[in-house]
């Protein structure tokens, strides 16, 4: 027979194994993207999973990310385009670049970028790190207020180890759609 420790324990472990990775299974909307309560995110690292489509609610600065059977796997604070110059719409993943620069601007660089369309002046958008310039051989990354405020030229700026979790499991052709509220 079990301690009641062990019980407790076996229990534990059974959770963080049933519950998705970035997701807090007690959230009201843990695997559903409806309601008014946003999904926590609970800074554990990511499993692989094979992701089918992403969301982005630009009231919120999060982005939702599904695997093929609609559950919702991850919440992921993000910081979109200032002025409105991140599209809205649904798209589909093109292409993908471990590292990359922004065009007017070289020496801003970016990693794991996952491209879905184009934005006003026909540059790429997508998903990517938080863009660095290198100063004195270090990465300086720029202020970024993920999950709080527009701070980009139109992309959606994660943490890095989110845009690589989302770069390493998006395929291309996966979709993408962003939207101004959930409402």
């Amino acid at each position: 027979m079990r301690t009641p420790a062990r019980a407790l324990a076996a229990v534990v472990v059974a959770l963080a194994v049933a519950s998705p990775s970035g997701v807090d299974a007690s959230s009201s909307d843990a695997g559903r993207d409806a309601g008014t309560t946003k999904p926590a995110y609970n800074g554990r690292p990511r499993a692989n999973v094979p992701i089918a489509r992403a969301r982005v609610v630009l009231d919120e600065q999060l982005t939702y990310v599904y695997n093929g059977r609609g559950r919702l796997v991850a919440t992921i604070p993000s910081s979109t385009g200032r002025n409105d110059w991140t599209p809205t719409g649904t798209f589909r993943v093109f292409s993908k670049s471990a590292q990359t620069y922004y065009t007017p601007n070289p020496s801003e660089r970016m990693k794991w970028m996952v491209r879905f369309t184009k934005g006003r002046e026909g540059g790429n958008i997508g998903f990517h790190g938080i863009p660095y310039t290198v100063v004195d051989g270090r990465e300086v990354p720029f202020p970024t207020p993920l999950g709080e405020e527009p701070s980009s030229h139109g992309c959606i700026r994660l943490a890095v180890t989110d845009a690589k979790w989302l770069f390493e499991n998006m395929r291309i052709g996966a979709t993408v759609s962003v939207v101004r509220s959930r409402d």
